[in-house]
């Protein structure tokens, strides 16, 4: 279980991968600075050689990037790459298995998890509000139609 504190500045946290004490703010994976400088360069050659080699499998950028196998899969599931369309290998959803290119959900899962969510938390359309485009100095007005 990950310990943590809530603070102004952040929550003080455990890193996923070398198991450090740091501050996190809350974007990207729970890693500390070291950690998350050490990713950002991984990425980078698996990005770069993706970029030269686009069909290469998951092994081969592995082996030619010095990147753990491991940490490409992570990459696939946050997004960050994806599988090429003619590839004959992909990822499975985590709810369906049905092949995906990259994240952690097919399209259909996700919705039907968003409409499970509204269902569980009795949430309906009307209840999602219009973010404003600028402030008119309006004043507040009725949305129920059929009140006179």
């Amino acid at each position: 279980m990950e310990n943590y504190q809530r603070n102004s500045n952040g929550e003080i946290r455990t890193c996923v991968r070398c198991g450090k004490i740091f501050q996190y703010f809350g974007i990207g994976r729970c890693y500390c600075p070291s950690c998350k400088k050490q990713d950002d360069e991984a990425f980078k050659r698996v990005k770069a050689y993706i970029y030269e080699h686009g069909t290469a499998t998951v092994m081969e950028v592995a082996e030619k990037t010095g990147v753990p196998v491991r940490y490409i899969k992570l990459y696939l599931k946050d997004s960050r790459i994806e599988i090429p369309e003619n590839s004959p290998i992909f990822i499975q959803c985590e709810r369906c298995g049905v092949n995906i290119r990259s994240g952690r959900l097919c399209p259909s899962c996700a919705s039907e998890l968003t409409n499970e969510m509204r269902v569980e938390m009795d949430f309906n359309n009307e209840q999602v509000g219009e973010i404003p485009k600028k402030y008119s100095g309006g004043k507040m007005r009725f949305l129920d139609k059929n009140s006179d």
